[in-house]
């Protein structure tokens, strides 16, 4: 007992800084990048989107979610680049554009993009009364929103040897709405490519991510997206055990943020699930989303990125 008492006051030190340690991890939870992608720090920055409210374009709830966005991106060491979209002579769209080149000096480009805004109305929902209001917007699109805040979070850029582009649309979720027109923030933005002074020029890839949180998704590959791309990234998926989620069979077009870029010319590829019964409708809630599913669409993304962003030109 006397080793003990004549270090106890030692003892106790070791103890104090060991409670402080783990004190303040506890604060920098979520703060500090880490390398791994986390479903669950992803969930709550799908939640933190949805209390915002509808973000339709051009409210109060779509202002707040861009300004956050902006923010959080800045905190986490992205160059962040506005793009304004005017709408009409009221109402301006942003597209929140988030560049990292790490430490490669004129670095080939890969964006990874996703719609932050959400739909004007619940026009699929099965209450005719709800037609008239704004769906909550968890899955659709949240659940991408989430992803790429979490990516900006965990992504070691310098291991992907690219610049890397997170690209937040605007006003890309209003398709076959009166006075709307569809992938607007999207189609500004491949257009604005071809511009010289415009960042993220040249991309090698672009990848959208929309509607990737539901519990039981599947996501396929569609017909107009680049084959050589999505099999790369379905090949990912397979290799960290998420094959079951992403299946290796094609299906019908899908008219999506990503068709812009295809029609750029751009190898263009969506991850999307086609079995979500909620979209565009009240049931478009926080309790549908699963940690599980967006970090097994993270993670599969972040391990393709982080292992040189490569796919055949096919």
């Amino acid at each position: 007992m006397k080793y003990v008492r004549a270090y106890r006051v030692e003892l106790l030190l070791v103890l104090v800084l060991a409670l402080a340690v783990t004190f303040f991890g506890y604060l920098g939870y979520g703060l500090i990048p880490s390398n791994t992608f986390s479903g669950e720090r992803a969930f709550a920055q799908a939640q933190a989107q949805v209390a915002w409210g509808p973000r339709v374009t051009g409210t109060e709830g779509n202002v707040r979610a861009g300004n956050a966005l902006t923010t959080e991106l800045t905190l986490l060491g992205w160059d962040v680049v506005i793009q304004p979209i005017t709408m009409t002579n009221t109402v301006v769209a942003r597209n929140i554009i988030a560049i990292h080149s790490g430490a490669h000096v004129n670095a080939p480009v890969v964006i990874v993009g996703t719609h932050y805004d959400s739909r004007a109305l619940a026009d699929a929902d099965p209450v005719v009364a709800n037609h008239t209001v704004p769906p909550p917007g968890a899955n659709d699109n949240a659940s991408g929103v989430a992803i790429l805040l979490e990516l900006a979070r965990s992504l070691d850029v310098n291991a992907t040897g690219h610049t890397v582009c997170l690209v937040f649309f605007d006003a890309d979720d209003n398709a076959n709405l009166i006075g709307w027109q569809p992938l607007v923030g999207s189609t500004n933005f491949a257009q604005a490519l071809k511009e010289p002074k415009f960042p993220c020029k040249r991309p090698q890839a672009a990848i959208v991510v929309e509607m990737v949180g539901s519990a039981d998704q599947k996501i396929y590959i569609d017909k107009s997206s680049h084959l050589g791309l999505s099999s790369a990234i379905w090949q990912t998926a397979a290799k960290i055990g998420q094959g079951d989620r992403f299946i290796p069979q094609q299906i019908a077009p899908i008219k999506g943020a990503h068709t812009p870029f295809i029609q750029a010319g751009i190898p263009a590829t969506i991850l999307y699930s086609v079995n979500y019964p909620y979209q565009h409708t009240m049931g478009d809630t926080i309790d549908r989303l699963n940690a599980d599913s967006l970090a097994a669409v993270g993670s599969t993304l972040e391990n393709w990125l982080e292992g040189g962003a490569a796919f055949t030109q096919r």
